[in-house]
């Protein structure tokens, strides 16, 4: 009996506990932009949202398409992010590039 008071217990907390999160807009909100994938194979890149502080690890693009992406907007209403291709380390072949984008602005990946 009382082990099954502590297990509904429990489930009544973790319920409570779940219907108190909720998503937080950002101030200036959301910027949706693609990566176009211009190369003739797949590939995977890594974007950092520099206005929330997410990271975007492992965004797959097929060959010859474009992939949409959501991110927050800075006070001019652009996105600013950092993007590389997809990679265990950074190396000089594979700098992290920064840059605005506005809405509907599609990433030229090469």
């Amino acid at each position: 009996m009382y082990k099954s008071l502590k297990i509904i217990q429990a489930l009544i907390t973790a319920a409570l506990i779940a219907s108190c999160s909720t998503v937080i807009e950002p101030p200036n909100g959301m910027v949706d932009w693609s990566l176009a994938n211009t190369t003739g194979s797949k590939v995977t890149m890594s974007v950092y949202d520099k206005v929330c502080n997410r990271s975007y690890f492992r965004v797959p693009i097929p060959r010859a398409r474009e992939k949409s992406i959501s991110t927050c907007a800075d006070s001019d209403g652009k996105a600013d992010v950092r993007y590389r291709r997809y990679s265990f380390k950074t190396t000089a072949d594979n700098p992290w590039l920064e840059t605005k984008l506005t809405k509907n602005q599609a990433l030229m990946i090469r």
